[in-house]
């Protein structure tokens, strides 16, 4: 008997609801799974999140191998002070008592200029101690940024009031220079791109250039006198006090304390306060050659600027930027004249890294510095701020960098642009030979820079000698002969200079030669009284090459060198091919004789201070660009040898051994 609930197909229909309500659980059990299982990951992407906001605020993790960058930093300075980069303070002293003296010697000397004494009157305030008849000395370059070492030069301005012309710069002056005894090696360069007196004072050699503010900035120079007397007046007050405070602690002790007062702080306090800001005013109304001449102030109180007055920054930019000069040096890379970088230049480039990291170390700071410009894509240039393109009202319109507008500016291969109006490209000078090799030699120093951090090498290792003399296997040995030591100096002056044009002239992708320039000249005497200085060249050529003739990419340099009307006899010049088997045994000397042996020759001329250099940067560029315009189509280059052995012709023609004058 059926149930009385129960009805035809009743077991059915329970059995459908059975099925319905288990699906529906089922449906339920996946949705509160789903759930769970999203509120899982959304758990999991906060944690997650919140982990790396906590890794994002702390300091990269270093590896378990990797030397921490306090212990690299004070071994660089470690190196740096070995390798007497860092002058002693007697050195620095020395150096404060030089620029007082030049600066007693540029004010008698200017008051012996005044054409009369109402003139003398006429500049001078009633109401300002100083007179602006006195001219101001700045120094600029190394010296000025504290990185100059035991034997570098001091580069400084002469800023002079408008009774003073640059004529009586290199005549009366002159005569003052040549009265004092304690002044040697004097040479004034009145020709130059920015005419220069080089002389050597108590041992300091000095490289003044000069610079005449016209009438309308006259009170600019008696305001900066008051600024430096009214400081020294405050300092001497303030040492008052404080010897004051120190008596009477020192009379409430039961003890006597003897003043003593010292010189060397009224010399730093000079130095200090003499380094006033040089702003874009002091340019109304100079011409082009004084604007030349004061941009090497303005621009390096710029970078000194850029690193902040912070003590630790300060030390940090100026260690980094030693070692890299130095680093420079060793390796052959340092010469503007040359086609190198000089040290605006490289100075610039750290300031960059510097800028771009304030608060690294010096050791951090190094390997950007070889990172970054190992990398860099030239000629991208290089700003430390953005270019001003018009000057301040009452400032004359100066040319500037301009490479879409100025074929020649769009040439340049490695732009480091200056930072103050006008802006300039500091490395125009740069070809393509000098670039390869810089850019080879940052690639190598970047791996070295990696070994150090990890400790598989030491900073001494970014010194050690350098391979160029063993990474080739030809060579052109440049000989700069003479007899006497002023022609000599002339002589290698000229050659010197225009030795870009015989760099230009060997890199030729139709003939398939590619030239590897070394910035460095071995100088030495020879037993018959001979001055000689040795230049290097490494040569590599085309795989297929069989036969080279030379003599046509040396033609330019030549011509130039043998049609200089002051050459004399006893001038020569010999160029000659030698494999690195007959190298002279002097190429592989230690490093320190040859910057001994260099240096004498390498300060005696340069770009700027050559007589021989009198010519402008157009008629150098020019000459190399004619070298540079005979380089064939990208697809018309000849495949060339790498290596030590390979790309070495069976046979040179006409090498040219002598350069006789024709």
């Amino acid at each position: 008997m059926m149930a009385a609930n129960e009805g035809p197909g009743g077991g059915e229909a329970q059995k459908q609801k059975y099925v319905h309500n288990r699906g529906r659980n089922r449906r339920n059990n996946n949705q509160q799974s789903h759930q769970q299982s999203h509120q899982h990951r959304n758990n999991y992407k906060q944690t997650h999140s919140n982990r790396n906001n906590n890794n994002r605020n702390k300091p990269p993790l270093r590896s378990r191998n990797q030397v921490s960058h306090a212990e690299l930093t004070t071994s660089l300075l470690e190196v740096s002070t070995s390798r007497h980069l860092i002058e002693s303070s007697d050195g620095i002293q020395n150096r404060r008592r030089v620029m007082k003296r030049l600066d007693s010697m540029l004010c008698a000397w200017s008051d012996s200029l005044l054409p009369t004494a109402s003139y003398a009157d006429m500049l001078t305030s009633s109401n300002k101690k100083a007179k602006s008849s006195h001219p101001s000395l700045f120094s600029f370059g190394s010296y000025r940024l504290g990185v100059h070492t035991p034997d570098a030069d001091v580069d400084c301005l002469v800023l002079a009031p408008p009774h003073i012309q640059r004529h009586d710069f290199f005549d009366t002056w002159i005569s003052v220079l040549k009265s004092q005894d304690n002044i040697t090696d004097l040479h004034p360069v009145a020709t130059a791109y920015t005419p220069v007196v080089k002389f050597c004072m108590d041992g300091i050699k000095i490289d003044m250039i000069f610079a005449r503010l016209d009438i309308v900035q006259l009170n600019w120079l008696a305001d900066h006198k008051l600024r430096l007397e009214q400081a020294k007046d405050q300092q001497k007050t303030e040492d008052k006090i404080a010897e004051s405070v120190k008596e009477q602690s020192s009379t409430s002790a039961g003890t006597t304390t003897a003043a003593v007062h010292d010189d060397d702080e009224d010399d730093e306090l000079e130095e200090l306060i003499a380094e006033v800001v040089v702003s874009d005013d002091i340019l109304i109304g100079l011409d082009e050659t004084s604007v030349r001449s004061v941009n090497g102030v303005r621009v390096s109180q710029y970078l000194l600027a850029v690193v902040g007055t912070s003590p630790t920054r300060l030390e940090n930019f100026r260690l980094t930027l030693r070692i890299v000069k130095e680093w420079a040096r060793v390796h052959g890379l340092y010469s503007n004249v040359l086609g190198f970088l000089g040290g605006v230049n490289w100075a610039i480039l750290v300031c960059w890294v510097c800028k771009e990291n304030p608060n690294a170390k010096a050791s951090m700071l190094l390997n950007l510095f070889f990172r970054t410009f190992a990398n860099w894509s030239w000629p991208h240039p290089v700003f430390l701020a953005k270019q001003q393109q018009h000057p301040i009202k009452g400032v004359s319109s100066l040319p500037i960098w301009d490479p879409v507008n100025n074929f020649r500016d769009a040439k340049h291969l490695m732009p480091i642009i200056t930072p103050c109006y006008p802006s300039m490209n500091s490395s125009y000078n740069v070809g393509e030979p000098q670039l390869r090799r810089i850019q080879d030699e940052l690639r190598r120093a970047t791996k070295i820079c990696n070994d150090v951090c990890f400790g598989r090498k030491t900073w001494s290792d970014l010194f050690k000698g350098n391979d160029f003399f063993r990474q080739h296997a030809n060579y052109l040995q440049v000989d700069i002969v003479s007899t006497g030591e002023d022609d000599f100096r002339e002589w290698f002056g000229l050659c010197e200079a225009r030795m870009r044009i015989l760099i230009a002239g060997l890199e030729n992708p139709i003939v398939g030669t590619q030239a590897y320039p070394f910035a460095k000249f071995f100088t030495r005497k020879e037993e018959d009284g001979k001055h000689v200085s040795s230049f290097f060249i490494a040569l590599r050529f085309a795989e297929d090459a069989e036969k080279v003739d030379l003599g046509p990419l040396l033609i330019d340099f030549l011509q130039i060198v043998n049609s200089w009307d002051k050459r004399k006899e006893t001038m020569d010049l010999a160029i000659n091919i030698v494999s690195q088997q007959n190298l002279p045994s002097f190429a592989f000397e230690v490093e320190c004789t040859e910057k001994e042996n260099a240096v004498d020759v390498v300060n005696a001329s340069s770009e700027s201070t050559a007589e021989t250099n009198a010519k402008d940067e157009d008629n150098d560029t020019n000459e190399v660009n004619k070298s540079m315009e005979k380089s064939p189509p990208r697809s018309a280059k000849k495949k060339l040898g790498s290596g030590n052995d390979s790309g070495t012709p069976s046979m040179f023609i006409s090498p040219l051994k002598r350069a006789k004058i024709g």
